[in-house]
């Protein structure tokens, strides 16, 4: 298994009662073609009374517009047939997206390695899934393809070392062109004080037209929430609550590349333990056409926008207590704003709220705390590393 470092997205997703809604070219939810259950079996012909095993099967087993349905439970993904790793080795078409999902009322577990959609295998659709990348010593979800969406899904790796998502390599992997992640809940990533700036909510490494909307960043903390680094062209970063991290979000480059015409505008960007809310970074040339605009930011370590601001410019945002429900949760619910935010007459929309009303309509299993585990401003602290595999 590698180490990789750091026409408008596929993505129907629409605006339901304020809530994140991933469907079908025509927005009806995506019917289960295949089945697969921790009891079934891969010799089993994939049905709902005859499911498959494991998730590797499934997908294999999916064609252009189908959907593959893990029923409630634990895949682990070690010792696979790919090494240990769920590898999407082909995609869906523009219009026909191969999808992933948790079964009608039930949410899925993946457990034990990564979740890997190389180059090539575009149209694919990741939704509803808890993805526990806990030990894998490298990003959790690494998505090289195109039009690849992740959406609605609770993705961790508890602290050990590695970024939770990925998006494009620039060590020749793949570029992600069109990604889209929404809806999603991306905690208690990574935790490496020898190589603490690797490691990341979405690392957004070598990426066109990336979309980062409406999901929950919280507890990674040596990186930052959001990382556009080091060749990230045109990604919108909007209405995420980013906090209890160790940095908010980054734009930058480095001596070979440089990231231009990025938005990060009306997101809540919060105690950021190390250093700035937003900032730049950049080793080379500095990038152009980068704006952080209409962000309600708070109580970062070094400061909430970096001033002056480098390499991008700062539009209109606002230094405000958030005054989350209860922050202190670290859950959907916790996350919402309470009636009279001050963030909320600035970023417009109530991320979390959003969020939580997604995950009901999962059914009463995607209704669930987050909370629990590593902090970085209160107790329990962090867990200790994992050591890095060579």
């Amino acid at each position: 298994m590698r180490w990789v470092r750091g026409a408008a997205p596929l993505a129907i997703a629409l605006a339901v009662a304020g809530a994140l809604v991933v469907g079908s070219a025509d927005g009806s939810p995506e019917p289960c073609t295949l089945v697969a259950s921790p009891s079934g079996s891969d010799v089993h012909a994939g049905t709902a009374g005859r499911p498959f095993r494991t998730a590797q099967k499934l997908v294999d087993s999916l064609r252009h517009g189908q959907a593959g349905c893990l029923m409630a439970g634990t895949y682990n993904l070690a010792g696979g047939p790919r090494g240990s790793q769920l590898e999407f080795a082909h995609g869906g078409s523009s219009g026909a997206p191969l999808t992933l999902k948790s079964y009608p009322g039930q949410v899925a577990t993946l457990v034990g390695g990564p979740v890997y959609v190389p180059a090539g295998s575009n149209y694919v659709t990741i939704t509803g899934l808890d993805i526990n990348s806990r030990g894998a010593r490298e990003p959790g979800v690494q998505i090289m393809g195109a039009n690849v969406q992740l959406t609605n899904d609770d993705i961790t790796n508890m602290n050990t070392p590695g970024s939770c998502i990925i998006l494009g390599s620039d060590i020749g992997y793949g570029r992600a062109v069109n990604p889209l992640v929404a809806g999603d809940i991306v905690h208690q990533c990574g935790h490496n004080p020898r190589d603490p700036f690797e490691d990341h909510g979405v690392y957004v490494d070598n990426t066109t037209g990336a979309v980062i909307t409406k999901n929950i960043f919280w507890g990674i903390p040596d990186g930052f929430g959001v990382q556009l680094y080091p060749d990230s062209q045109g990604s919108q970063v909007t209405h995420n609550v980013i906090d209890n991290n160790g940095s908010g979000v980054v734009i930058g480059g480095n001596s070979a590349s440089t990231s231009s015409n990025n938005t990060v505008a009306n997101n809540i960007i919060s105690a950021s333990a190390r250093d700035y809310d937003i900032q730049g970074s950049w080793q080379r040339a500095v990038g152009t056409g980068n704006v952080a605009q209409g962000n309600c930011v708070f109580a970062g370590n070094q400061g909430n926008v970096e001033s002056p601001p480098a390499g991008f410019s700062d539009i209109g945002n606002v230094t405000a207590d958030p005054a989350f429900v209860n922050e202190a949760a670290h859950s959907t619910v916790g996350y919402e704003l309470q009636t009279g935010s001050a963030c909320l007459g600035v970023v417009g929309a109530d991320a979390a709220a959003a969020i939580a009303t997604s995950r009901r309509a999962l059914g009463p299993a995607g209704v669930r705390s987050n909370s629990g585990g590593p902090t970085i401003n209160g107790s329990p602290t962090a867990q200790p590393p994992s050591a890095r595999a060579p």
